[in-house]
């Protein structure tokens, strides 16, 4: 597992993770690495009051190398903004400037990074959170919780 961000606190209570640690835990390549970080974002998120929150978006997320402007990499911070927004619309917490909709091509997932237009996709679609229109990011709500705080869904 890559290592955090070293102004992040990684021990004790307050160890959550923090969108500027997002794009190294994502950068791992196991196949997995890209929705398992978020989802334990989410988690810390869903656990967290509302200043922790705040600290939790603070620091906007920066890319862990040059090339990651590239390839299959180029997506992650698209996805962290997505994600960001759409836990800032949820929970009533205001939106960090640096999480705003950037300039987008086309649409893609949280795992893929494309999203065609199949019955499913268009499902998901109708039912994705407001922020995903804006990113073009695609992701079902039950994406970004947290059984033990919203229940299954």
């Amino acid at each position: 597992m890559p290592a955090l961000d070293p102004r992040s606190p990684t021990t004790g209570p307050e160890c959550n993770v923090r969108a500027r640690d997002l794009p190294a835990l994502i950068a791992d390549y196991d196949g997995r690495a890209r929705l398992v970080g978020i989802r334990q974002f989410c988690k810390d998120w869903a656990a967290s009051d509302h200043p922790m929150r705040l600290e939790m978006i603070a620091a906007a997320p920066r890319r862990v190398h040059w090339w990651h402007r590239f390839g299959a990499r180029r997506f992650d911070m698209r996805r962290i903004a997505a994600v960001v927004d759409a836990l800032c619309d949820r929970d009533g917490v205001p939106a960090p400037t640096w999480a705003q909709p950037a300039r987008r091509r086309r649409a893609i997932s949280l795992t893929e990074p494309q999203f065609p237009s199949t019955p499913w996709n268009d499902y998901e679609r109708s039912e994705a959170p407001p922020a995903c229109a804006r990113h073009d990011v695609w992701f079902r709500p039950v994406d970004i919780e947290d059984h033990r705080v919203h229940g299954f869904s």
